[in-house]
């Protein structure tokens, strides 16, 4: 096994072609070939001893190259101090193993309900990172105080942009019919009222019926049902749960 993925890997060369002239070949000195079936597992190898490098007290989440840490303290002068450490044991672990950071996307946020709590500079490599009032990971974004405020109203604004499609197709002159529409819904628009919804749903219970609201617009334009029709009757007639009752 060894072998064979040594010979996939090593002395590998390309060239550029352009207009038919070919450039002299160089050598791929790092990295795995894009598009190669065996490229994400071996990525995924590799890159896996990163989370343990990291210092105690400090947790980690990595999906491929997207890397978050994070810690829990009582003073945010200790969660600086700790978030450093983690910041110069990744910094390390970069430039043993000849990996860049792109700087420019990495940020810092604290989340807290005081207003009194402050930071220091966190750097990376000697490069301040920026401290951002929200920090979005996987499509999830998280604010300051854990309100889910920001991501929930994202994910409406999403979820009404796909809505008018489902009007334009419940209003043209041949009508898509019921379970078409139930279809769209279901599988175009339901899932931004969902994504991630195992960490914000714990947010106040205004915030989560504005996307309830979409859903019964949606209910309304698959049922052709009018305002005054009740939601509970035109779920039972689609036989679409509450969004409260599936999360």
């Amino acid at each position: 096994m060894y072998q064979w993925i040594r010979s996939y890997l090593y002395n590998r060369r390309a060239r550029v072609n352009v207009d038919q002239t070919k450039s002299k070949k160089f050598l791929l000195r790092h990295g795995v070939p894009q598009g190669g079936v065996l490229s994400p597992t071996l990525f995924l190898l590799f890159i896996d001893d990163l989370v343990s490098e990291m210092p105690k007290g400090i947790k980690a989440a990595l999906y491929a190259d997207d890397l978050v840490i994070w810690c829990k303290e009582e003073h945010a002068s200790t969660a600086t101090y700790r978030m450093q450490q983690a910041a110069d044991r990744l910094n390390a672990w970069a430039e043993d193993w000849c990996v860049s950071i792109n700087k420019e996307k990495s940020s810092t946020t604290i989340f807290t309900l005081s207003p009194k709590q402050k930071t220091g500079t966190i750097r990376l490599g000697g490069t301040p990172l920026r401290e951002d009032e929200e920090a979005t990971y996987l499509g999830v974004t998280f604010d300051r105080r854990q309100t889910w405020k920001p991501h929930i109203a994202q994910a409406e604004t999403k979820a009404r942009r796909k809505l008018a499609i489902l009007r334009k197709l419940a209003g043209t002159t041949w009508g898509a019919n019921e379970k078409i529409l139930k279809t769209v819904y279901q599988g175009t628009i339901r899932p931004h009222l969902e994504y991630g919804s195992t960490a914000w749903s714990t947010s106040a219970k205004t915030n989560l019926q504005t996307l309830d609201r979409v859903q019964n617009q949606a209910l309304r334009l698959i049922t052709g049902a009018m305002k005054s029709t009740p939601i509970k009757e035109m779920e039972k007639l689609t036989i679409i749960q509450p969004l409260c009752q599936r999360r």
